[in-house]
């Protein structure tokens, strides 16, 4: 079955630990401790005010926000740090460079409008918290000599950092923080949004798998297609399928005759699907070529994509919805906070072309 069906599965680790960074990006850390600001709705966000002044190539500070000057210093932290997070070796490639540098842009202009906007609402970091992240860095590096040699220096800007990354997600969850819609709300947004709540459709079908290294000759090729249309012959002359899955199969499914379960429509490698699209139950396919070698393919079950009740889906339409405006919440904040700035950004000392205007939210 791995031969044909594609893996959609990510691994995902959660860490229940305080997190630290690696001890070499403590010094990107503090210049950089903010990256990413999330935004939610990013495509409906409307560009914030740029100023289109022209700068001096030597011009030492980044942007002005509402008169608060973003060193080219900050910049860089924050580009280095995110471009050694994002891309594969620390290395952007060259055709995304100024969509990324303005995406670094913009996440820098909105910390400063938000922790200013924190500090109008007397949002506070919670201490607590940031004396256990303080505390994980010293148990953790504190036989390192750099540590040792420069925690003085280095503690103050890492507890602002710190302090400031707090401030941010209380203002964030707190701005997110809206009530569980009524029924009402969620069936309206249920009927409007029926794919989320419709089961996709199912297919049991059976292999039978010819393998084939894919560096073959054609030779090869035809010979495996050759033997599939003698085998799809005996089928329809009265053989069973699951016997000669059993015999002549190389995919794992062979042990259980080529039946391969329930599978959701899409998870089949793309011939496969195509053949089995105009398939009816009960059918048996001609031979389908693939990565791995030639299949024939029984279809045995087709159920159709189903909508589910509303009344069993009830809560689920409610928690989406919740999460929907949750997120609308934060970008229309944003968006707020964006339409009344001030914001002067030296695109020239920072390589970007003055004609881009920096509108793209991370």
């Amino acid at each position: 079955m791995r031969l044909i069906v594609q893996k959609f599965k990510r691994k995902c680790v959660q860490k229940k630990s305080v997190s630290v960074l690696p001890f070499p990006n403590i010094l990107l850390f503090l210049g950089a401790a903010l990256l990413p600001i999330s935004t939610g709705f990013a495509d409906e966000v409307k560009p914030v005010k740029t100023g289109m002044t022209s700068h001096a190539p030597h011009a030492m500070y980044f942007a002005k926000v509402n008169g608060k000057e973003i060193s080219i210093k900050e910049f860089q932290s924050a580009f280095r740090a995110g471009v050694n997070k994002r891309f594969y070796h620390g290395k952007i490639p060259e055709a995304e460079l100024q969509a990324f540098k303005q995406e670094v842009s913009q996440t820098l202009i909105d910390r400063v409008l938000l922790l200013a906007d924190a500090k109008r609402k007397n949002i506070r970091a919670d201490k607590k918290v940031v004396d256990e992240k303080l505390a994980a860095y010293e148990k953790r590096y504190a036989d390192k000599p750099f540590w040792k040699d420069n925690k003085a220096n280095v503690l103050p800007g890492l507890t602002a950092a710190l302090e400031e990354q707090n401030i941010l997600s209380e203002f964030e969850n707190t701005t997110k923080n809206v009530p569980l819609p009524s029924r009402e709300l969620a069936n309206v947004y249920y009927q409007n949004n029926k794919a989320l709540f419709t089961t996709p459709e199912k297919l049991r079908v059976s292999l039978i798998l010819l393998k084939v290294a894919p560096s073959s000759p054609a030779t090869v090729w035809d010979a495996a297609r050759e033997e599939a249309i003698d085998i799809i012959e005996r089928i329809n002359k009265g053989a069973e399928f699951s016997q000669l899955a059993r015999i002549h199969s190389g995919d794992a499914s062979a042990a259980q005759g080529g039946d391969m379960g329930f599978i959701h429509k899409g998870m089949l490698a793309k011939p496969a699907q195509l053949a089995i699209d105009k398939m009816a139950d009960g059918e048996i396919s001609d031979p389908i070529m693939l990565l791995r070698g030639v299949a024939v393919i029984r279809l045995e079950e087709k159920q159709e994509a189903k909508l589910n009740d509303f009344e069993n889906v009830v809560e689920r339409a409610q928690k989406l919805l919740q999460r929907d405006n949750a997120n609308r919440a934060w970008a229309d904040l944003l968006e707020t906070l964006r339409a009344n700035a001030e914001i002067d950004i030296n695109k020239i000392a920072l390589g970007i072309d003055p004609k881009i205007t920096i509108n793209k939210p991370m």
